[in-house]
């Protein structure tokens, strides 16, 4: 009873993103029997997207599946400000620039694969610090081979040494920590800094920057945050219902604060588009 309840309370938004054969017929093949976890790992072939998409057969990566895809977390176009955004993105292609977006915390890379879609002419780093995800973030990005980077490491606002701190959780929510510990272990992560993102790009500033980062924003937002004030959107999603009183939020409000953003909220994330023009 309870897959069915599920199978027919998802079936107007796989129907609304994919129309009614191939809607009934992802519906099925995903939202079915899925597991924890599962070293299963199983392609799709999804209207819109010219390339198989890789799920694990788990919870987690249908998760993100359902998030990115179905329900298209990061459509900033459905939003007026989404207007002034594509015009600065098509000036940028006209002048021959590549307008940079960075993916913080891009999983298993659908996220990255649905601002391809949208900014065909964008380069993309992808950061993922969690080597399966990583590896399923290869396997899906391959095709795109040039326009969307791949970087296993932890968004930070400094160099530091991270960790994951909750290894049993779903492969969608791991935390990092810093650490002291400093060896060849696989467990011990670096990190990346948006500056330095932008460097290895050859840019100066990114045009949007999106973060999952379970969070970790209270320390990308502490300091070194001199890019904000240039970026043209900021996608983040909130975390203070997953972690009661830690904060996450407070950095990422009072650095934004200082700029002109408008704000706008759908389902957990915020999406801060800057007004250039006052």
């Amino acid at each position: 009873m309870n897959l069915l309840y599920k199978l027919i309370s998802k079936l107007p938004n796989y129907i609304k993103s994919f129309g009614l054969f191939h809607g009934f017929r992802l519906l099925l093949l995903i939202e079915g029997t899925i597991f924890k976890t599962s070293t299963i790992t199983k392609k799709y072939t999804v209207p819109g997207y010219p390339e198989p998409i890789y799920l694990r057969k788990t919870t987690s990566d249908y998760s993100i599946f359902w998030q990115c895809i179905v329900q298209r977390q990061y459509n900033m176009l459905r939003f007026p400000q989404s207007n002034r955004l594509m015009s600065t993105y098509q000036e940028y292609v006209k002048k021959g620039y590549k307008p940079l977006i960075i993916d913080c915390g891009a999983n298993i890379g659908l996220s990255a694969l649905f601002l391809a879609k949208l900014f065909p002419k964008a380069t993309i780093y992808a950061i993922e610090p969690d080597e399966n995800n990583f590896m399923m973030l290869k396997l899906n990005i391959a095709s795109l081979e040039g326009r969307v980077v791949a970087l296993r490491g932890g968004i930070w606002h400094e160099n530091a040494n991270l960790r994951i701190i909750n290894p049993a959780s779903g492969s969608a929510s791991f935390r990092v920590a810093t650490t002291t510990t400093i060896d060849n272990s696989k467990e011990i992560i670096r990190t990346y800094t948006i500056d330095e993102i932008c460097t290895l790009a050859g840019t100066s500033t990114p045009f949007i920057v999106k973060v999952d980062i379970e969070g970790a924003q209270s320390n990308l937002f502490k300091n070194n945050t001199s890019w904000v004030s240039n970026t043209h959107l900021i996608m983040l999603e909130l975390d203070d219902w997953l972690m009661p009183w830690a904060g996450t939020s407070r950095s990422f409000f009072s650095c934004v604060s200082q700029y002109p953003f408008d704000y706008l909220i759908s389902g957990e994330t915020i999406f801060c588009f800057r007004d250039f023009e006052n």
